[in-house]
C-alpha cells in the first residue's frame, strides 16, 4: 500500500485561534495578502441540536490531485509519502491550478506572480518534525497521521462537495463535533 500524509483536525478541540495560520505564514515567509491555510467557523442546526466549531483547512494532498492533473507546464509532481509539491521554476503562472482546485489551495503570488500551496512542510518532515502548523497548534486539534491507519468509521472528510471528493481523494480528515441540544 502506498503511503499517503494527511492531515487530521479533531473540530471538538479547534478554538479557531489561528495559531495555525500564522505559524505557517511567519515560517514560510508570505505575504501579507497570501494564506496557504485557512479557517472558517461553521454552524448547523436542526429543531433539536445545533453544532458550531471551526475547520481549520489547507492543501488536501489528494491522492489524485486535480493541481497535477490540469498544470500544463508539470510544475506540480507527488512524493512517495503522498505530500504534493509545487515546483515554482517550471510555473507560469497560468493560474489554471487556483481555478481547478475543488479546495481552493494552490493560490496566486502577487509577488512571484506564481501559485503557490501547502508543501506540508515537507522539510520539517524530512528532519523527524511536524509540520509548522501542527507544532503551532495549543490543543493538539490539528495533527499529522497515515491517511490509511485512520478508521473512516470515525472521522469525515468534508471539505467539499461529493463529486470532488470521490474524484481527487483528499488527505483530509475531521472528527465530527458534538452536538449541543437547544434549549
Amino acid at each position: 500500500m502506498v503511503k499517503q500524509l494527511g492531515f487530521v483536525l479533531d473540530s471538538n478541540r479547534c478554538l479557531g485561534c489561528g495559531a495555525c495560520i500564522k505559524a505557517c505564514q511567519i515560517n514560510h515567509s508570505l505575504p501579507s495578502a497570501l494564506s496557504w491555510r485557512s479557517l472558517r467557523q461553521v454552524e448547523e442546526a436542526d429543531s433539536k441540536h445545533i453544532r458550531r466549531f471551526f475547520l481549520s483547512t489547507s492543501c488536501n494532498h489528494c491522492a489524485n490531485p486535480e493541481c497535477l492533473r490540469v498544470c500544463p507546464s508539470g510544475a506540480y509532481f507527488k512524493r512517495r509519502d503522498g505530500i504534493v509539491l509545487h515546483n515554482p521554476e517550471k510555473c507560469t503562472g497560468c493560474k489554471s491550478c487556483t481555478v481547478s482546485c475543488p479546495f481552493g489551495a494552490p493560490q496566486f503570488n502577487p509577488e512571484t506572480r506564481k501559485a503557490s500551496k501547502c508543501e506540508l512542510c515537507y522539510e520539517r518532515i524530512d528532519q523527524g518534525k511536524l509540520p509548522y502548523c501542527v507544532q503551532a497548534c495549543l490543543t493538539g486539534a490539528l495533527q499529522l497521521q497515515e491517511i490509511h491507519q485512520i478508521e473512516d468509521n470515525k472521522l469525515l472528510r468534508l471539505t467539499a462537495p461529493k463529486p470532488s471528493l470521490r474524484l481527487t481523494r483528499p488527505s483530509v480528515f475531521y472528527k465530527p463535533p458534538r452536538e449541543t441540544e437547544l434549549k
